[in-house]
């Protein structure tokens, strides 16, 4: 067997493992790809952008909330992510990441898109 072969079946299982919102055995999965020398520098966490083909429910993103930490390649995610948790109801977790959120960075745009957002 071919290391192609190899990566593109570890790929179906993991797409297979998403698709049926499987996240524990997703997980285990990515676990398994990485050398235990990096995992205890390594955050585990889904990106924003995956989290959005995903969610498709309130259930759907408080599995994710409960089980996994949420990374953003851009903060233009972070206001999408905000949203997100106030359209399914989480308006007191949005409120918590923001405050968590804005003890670390100081950016007008975030504060004032959030505000935007709490005003909907």
């Amino acid at each position: 067997m071919s290391l192609q072969n190899i990566h593109s079946d570890l790929k179906f299982l993991l797409e297979e493992a998403i698709s049926q919102k499987n996240y524990k055995k997703a997980m285990d999965i990515i676990t398994k790809l990485i050398p235990p020398s990096f995992n205890s520098d390594i955050v585990e966490g889904i990106l924003f952008k995956d989290v959005k083909k995903i969610v498709s429910s309130k259930e759907d993103l408080e599995n994710i909330l409960l089980s996994t930490r949420v990374f953003f390649e851009q903060k233009e995610e972070l206001l999408e992510f905000f949203d997100m948790l106030l359209k399914y109801g989480f308006r007191e977790n949005a409120i918590s990441y923001f405050e968590d959120l804005i003890t670390q960075m100081n950016d007008l745009e975030i504060i004032d898109g959030f505000n935007n957002l709490l005003t909907k």
